[in-house]
C-alpha cells in the first residue's frame, strides 16, 4: 500500500504536495544561504524572531 493510499487523498492534490514542500524547503534554504552566512555580520535572532512570527501567524490563521 502506498502513502497516498494510506492517506486516503487523490493524486493531483498528493502531488501538489509534494511539490509544494519540495518548493518550500528549497526557498528556506536559499534563505538561509543569503540570510546566515558566515563570512558577513547578520542577525540570527532576528531572523529567528521572524520566522517564529511568522510560524505563530500561519498557525493562527489555520
Amino acid at each position: 500500500m502506498t502513502l497516498q493510499e494510506e492517506l486516503g487523498v487523490p493524486a493531483n492534490t498528493f502531488a501538489l504536495a509534494l511539490l509544494f514542500a519540495f518548493l518550500s524547503g528549497a526557498i528556506i534554504l536559499n534563505v538561509l544561504k543569503e540570510e546566515l552566512p558566515e563570512d558577513r555580520e547578520s542577525s540570527a535572532w532576528a531572523f529567528s524572531l521572524g520566522a517564529n512570527g511568522y510560524l505563530a501567524l500561519l498557525l493562527t490563521i489555520a
